[in-house]
């Protein structure tokens, strides 16, 4: 099942970087407090604290876009010294409103930011693999790691043409949902995590049917397979294939 959506946990990173490049958006000093909190000042041209300027941070970040008392706002693009690079609305020093964030490696993200953090719109990945949906605010239990993760209505699209498209929780699809294989085959119930397993019902392009457990978006588990005629062929599948009835 194409690595059984494991591209899905790459959004989740992706998620999880935007929120690393929000924080040091944020913790950018204002002009008015560099000298109290010890860090070197940005250099710039134009207009600070409040205009529009041209500023090389410490560690070799570029800005260029407006500022209002010493800090990013309004429209501006900020290209970070390992590659990446966001280009867009802000407020108050962090992404707020529409904007892209683009990765060295080409995997982006194309939406709308709040606080720092994205809330809707699609990430794109280098092998043209998305998700396009909801995004919620997270925290990771274990390592108290914040960031935005799909969360509520969306998608996520296969370079090979199938889609899961339905609920995601967390940053996993959780509760109704659908897979949709480039095939023709459709499965519709409900879903519980990333590998794509699932207690659904599937229409085949052969006209046959089957309802019962998914593992890794095929047929495992207790199920029965119906024919074109009708006819129920109950049993335990493994892989897809029938194993012990």
């Amino acid at each position: 099942m194409l690595g059984s959506m494991q591209k899905l946990g790459r959004a989740i990173l992706v998620a999880a970087a935007i929120g690393g490049a929000a924080n040091l958006l944020g913790s950018q000093p204002s002009m008015a407090q560099e000298k109290g909190e010890g860090k070197r000042p940005p250099f710039c041209q134009g207009n600070p604290p409040t205009g529009r300027v041209k500023c090389n941070y410490e560690g070799g970040d570029n800005y260029e876009g407006n500022f209002v008392n010493g800090l990013p706002d309004g429209s501006g693009v900020y290209v970070y010294a390992n590659g990446d690079r966001y280009e867009g609305q802000f407020r108050k020093g962090v992404p707020n409103g529409r904007g892209t964030f683009i990765f060295k490696d080409d995997a982006r993200y194309i939406g709308v930011f709040q606080d720092g953090s994205m809330r809707s719109g699609t990430v794109v990945f280098p092998n043209g693999e998305r998700y396009v949906g909801d995004f919620a605010i997270v925290r990771n239990i274990e390592t108290n790691v914040i960031s935005s993760q799909p969360s509520g209505r969306g998608q996520f699209f296969y370079s090979n043409g199938d889609r899961y498209e339905g609920q995601f929780f967390a940053g996993s699809p959780f509760g109704p949902g659908v897979l949709v294989r480039v095939d023709g085959t459709r499965c519709s119930g409900r879903f519980f995590n990333q590998g794509l397993d699932a207690r659904v019902s599937c229409t085949f392009p052969n006209g046959t049917r089957y309802e019962g457990e998914l593992r890794e978006g095929v047929p495992h588990g207790v199920g029965t397979m119906i024919d074109t005629r009708g006819r129920r062929f109950p049993g335990v599948f493994r892989k897809g294939k029938p194993g012990v009835s």
